[in-house]
Parts: structure tokens; C-alpha cells; sequence
């Protein structure tokens, strides 16, 4: 089996909930009848309250970022028929295959279509040019991973995506993709709640330069559903 994960934009003339709508419904159907198993749909559907509560939790050129849908699949050389059901409601398409590490796990009581409670928070990024694979994997996965626990004690699910390769034609150049999420809403637009202390937040901002391209990073957050 192998995961593959695509960024969507939304048609500018759709709403947000008219495609959400149409991505529960009609895509989701559509990719499990070409084998897609275990979905996990992302839907940026609280940028405008998060803009209003907490801003500075969007981060990047996150406009661009209507959706993320992650999924499995026996074999990757099968995704076009998949990718051809996303390119009709989504201009601009990032496919990804990747590797998954789930560093804070959960179990799924919702599927079908029911939003998980809370709030996820979509991350992705390159690398920075100046640092080798091997620094950034180990400032990342090692030194960055274990730290998150105290920069976020109120996280309720860590996802961690290494990228493989890109599928898609022009997809940024992202090697990292990860989803955190908060089991209430406050969990993430209080700073007192999202961050675990100030120690812990300067940490963080140490080891960024080490693992994080902060010119083509994106950061937004998102509603969260999954099919089993």
C-alpha cells in the first residue's frame, strides 16, 4: 500500500461550502471507486474566523490551500483515473506520494462524512537550500518531533509525511507535510493553550532554520473528515 496526498484550490467562483459539499459527496465517491481506502479529507472551511481569532496560524500563500485528501492505495502507476476525478473540482492540483510516521496517534470514533471534533492544523515545507538531506531529516524527525510535544501539550494527533516524490506538474517543492490536531477550537487560536511555555516556543524557533523553508512554507487550518 502506499499514501498519496493532494493539495486542492478551489474554482475563485465556488463557495467554500458548496465544495466541501462536493468534496464529501461527489470526489470522495468517486476516488474510492478507483481504490482509494482509508481518506482523510482536510477542508480550509474556518479561514475567515481564524483570520479574525488567531491570524497568525496562517501562514504562506494558504489561499491556495482549499483542501488536502490523503489516502491509500495498492499501487500508485492506478492514481490517474483518481487524479482525473479531483482536476474537476480543483484548477490547480499537488499530488504527493509520501511516508507516513504517526508520532501521536488516535483512534477514529467518526467516518462517513461526520467532522471530526476540533481542528487540524495543515503544515508543508521545503527544505532550505543551505542544509543537507541528512541535517534536515535529523533536525526534523528527530530533534523538531520530539520537541513538538512541548511546544503543543494540548495536540491530540500528530501526522508526520516525509515526501517520496512529487506527482503532479508544478507542486511545490515541499519535503515535509504534517497534520496536528487540537481536540477544541481554543487548544489552537489561545497562545496560552497552543503553546506548552515561551522556553518551548524559542526552542522551536531555534531549530526552524534547520529543517524549514520559511519562502515556501504554508500553514492553514482546517475541518477534518475521514472514510474509512
Amino acid at each position: 500500500m502506499e499514501k498519496l496526498i493532494y493539495l486542492l484550490e478551489k474554482p475563485a467562483e465556488v463557495g467554500i461550502e458548496a465544495y466541501r459539499e462536493q468534496l464529501l459527496t461527489s470526489v470522495t465517491s468517486a476516488c474510492r471507486a478507483e481504490g482509494a481506502r482509508q481518506i482523510t479529507l482536510n477542508i480550509a472551511d474556518m479561514s475567515e474566523w481564524i483570520q479574525q481569532e488567531a491570524p497568525g496560524r496562517l501562514i504562506g500563500p494558504w489561499q491556495r490551500v482549499s483542501a488536502v485528501l490523503a489516502f491509500w492505495h495498492e499501487c500508485l502507476d492506478a492514481r490517474g483515473p483518481i487524479e482525473d476525478s479531483l482536476h474537476t473540482s480543483s484548477p490547480r492540483l499537488s499530488g504527493y506520494l509520501v511516508t507516513e510516521s504517526v508520532l501521536q496517534s488516535f483512534e477514529p470514533e467518526w467516518e462517513g462524512g461526520e467532522r471530526r471534533p476540533g481542528i487540524t492544523q495543515f503544515g508543508a515545507n521545503g527544505k532550505p537550500e543551505k542544509v543537507s538531506l541528512e541535517a534536515f531529516y535529523h533536525n526534523w524527525q528527530v530533534l523538531h518531533s520530539a520537541q513538538s510535544f512541548e511546544l503543543h501539550p494540548r495536540r491530540w494527533s500528530y501526522v508526520r509525511n516525509a515526501v517520496a516524490r512529487t506527482l503532479t506538474t508544478g507542486a511545490p517543492e515541499y519535503l515535509a507535510i504534517v497534520s496536528e490536531h487540537f481536540r477544541e477550537l481554543e487548544d489552537f487560536t489561545v497562545d496560552e493553550r497552543y503553546f506548552g511555555s515561551q522556553d518551548a516556543v524559542n526552542t522551536m524557533i531555534e531549530h526552524l532554520p534547520g529543517f524549514c523553508d520559511l519562502n515556501n512554507m504554508v500553514s492553514v487550518p482546517m475541518s477534518e473528515y475521514y472514510f474509512a
